[in-house]
């Protein structure tokens, strides 16, 4: 069982979570409202600029907007990344994504679960959700509706270069993530969400990841589906606001 301390951040009440997920500790923070509904959202963190915790990149500030609204809300810091040891993969972040799932099935006991992921969390979301059907329902926040090897590539490599990602210490390590990664491509496993619905959210500003990107995604999802376009950037937490109008968005969508 994971290791669990609670204190106070900002009037929220957070559990400090410990996984141990194929021999690698996971940490992350559950965020939990005062009272409120049978729910929980799983926050997935995409690839990270900077290596600090997302504890520190204003995701108790994300997980505030859930609480404030009766929702529980679970951060995890994905393998190789942040507080939590292991490298980096999309299949282990999916591995992780689970095991935090298992974990909140077993605390949460009777809580309907959502996730909800940013760029590359986005992609894993999609894919933890199509072959997990006690998801209930995904947002997805600026990710792509295919993986270029090409950009993903020089993503990796940047971030393996400036230390915010670990590797396995191999020298084809990039190559063998970028190879795994096609298997992940949202194109691949969107339409195997319905019924269950998922929205889209996305800047119109992008410079990561085209909005042209969002409109494929949307277009190859099943119905129930929506499309939230923002006059904003990649990093769609960034503006407080735009954030908060995800999750009003999401709420009042899947009215869970």
């Amino acid at each position: 069982m994971p290791e669990c301390r609670v204190y106070r951040v900002n009037l929220l009440r957070t559990e400090l979570l410990e996984l141990l997920v194929c021999g690698f500790r996971v940490r992350g923070t559950l965020c939990l409202p005062e009272k409120g509904r049978s729910v929980v959202f799983t926050v997935l963190h995409g690839l990270p600029s900077t290596p600090e915790p997302v504890e520190q990149k204003g995701y108790l500030d994300l997980a505030s907007l859930f609480t404030e609204r009766g929702v529980a809300a679970a951060l995890i810091n994905l393998r190789g990344t942040g507080s939590s040891e292991g490298c980096f993969s999309l299949s282990n972040w999916a591995e992780d994504t689970v095991a935090c799932l298992r974990y909140l099935s077993s605390r949460l006991e009777g809580y309907k679960q959502y996730l909800i992921g940013s760029s590359a969390g986005g992609v894993v979301a999609i894919y933890v959700a199509a072959n997990n059907p006690n998801i209930k329902g995904v947002v997805s926040c600026s990710a792509p509706y295919t993986i270029s090897p090409t950009a993903a590539r020089l993503l990796v490599k940047r971030a393996l270069s400036a230390g915010v990602i670990r590797g396995d210490g191999r020298p084809d390590f990039i190559d063998r993530v970028i190879l795994e990664a096609s298997n992940y491509a949202p194109q691949k496993w969107v339409r195997a969400l319905a019924p269950r619905p998922i929205l889209i959210a996305h800047g119109r500003l992008d410079e990561l990841v085209p909005v042209e990107e969002a409109y494929k995604l949307y277009e190859a999802a099943q119905e129930p589906k929506k499309l939230l376009l923002l006059d904003a950037g990649h990093r769609l937490r960034a503006n407080l606001a735009d954030a908060e109008k995800i999750i009003e968005e999401a709420l009042a969508f899947f009215n869970p």
